[in-house]
């Protein structure tokens, strides 16, 4: 699979350490993803720029975990922007976010 999301070095180092428990890594990143979008998505229509940053430092942090550095990096971008109370790109990069998000949790689904 080639794929420029997610870091297949990564992934593969960490599916090898964990053996049987990296499909529930996996199971929990993609619900957790799915929960921390939303509050994400709800913390940015409020303005809140605090819930915002932190949101997305979690992201990133859970997101480089498991090698999915494109999102990483956007989250990075996201949350640098909410630390300094910029909350202008915030919907773009949300809706960016959101995206890459979705295209890595079908190409994780497909290894658990």
């Amino acid at each position: 699979m080639a794929n420029n999301s997610i870091n297949l070095t990564t992934l593969n180092e960490l599916k090898e350490i964990m053996g049987d428990d990296f499909s529930e890594l996996v199971t929990i990143f993609i619900s957790d993803g799915n929960t921390q979008l939303d509050n994400l998505d709800t913390a940015i229509a409020s303005s809140n720029a605090e819930d915002t940053r932190r949101i997305a430092h979690t992201l990133k942090g859970s997101s480089a975990n498991l090698g999915i550095d494109t999102l990483s990096q956007m989250c990075k971008e996201l949350e640098v922007c909410a630390a300094d109370n910029n909350l202008s790109c915030a919907n773009d990069l949300f809706n960016t976010i959101s995206n890459e998000y979705n295209e890595v949790k079908v190409q994780l689904e497909d290894l658990i």
